[in-house]
C-alpha cells in the first residue's frame, strides 16, 4: 500500500524557510489560502510524498 502525504514548502527570497506535512491536498491548499492573505510575499510547493519517504 502506497500511503501519501502532501509535503508544503515555502519558500521567501528563493530559499526554503519551512516544510510543513498534510494528510490529505485540501489541508494543504486551505492552509497556502490562509497564509497567503498575511505573507502574499511567500511562495508555495505542493507536492504528493509517499509516506514511507518520511518515516521509516
Amino acid at each position: 500500500m502506497n500511503t501519501m502525504i502532501w509535503k508544503c514548502e515555502q519558500f521567501v527570497g528563493g530559499k526554503m524557510r519551512q516544510q510543513n506535512m498534510f494528510e490529505t491536498e485540501d489541508q494543504a491548499r486551505e492552509f497556502v489560502r490562509k497564509f497567503s492573505e498575511v505573507a502574499p510575499d511567500v511562495i508555495f510547493r505542493i507536492e504528493p510524498m509517499p509516506l514511507e519517504h518520511v518515516w521509516n
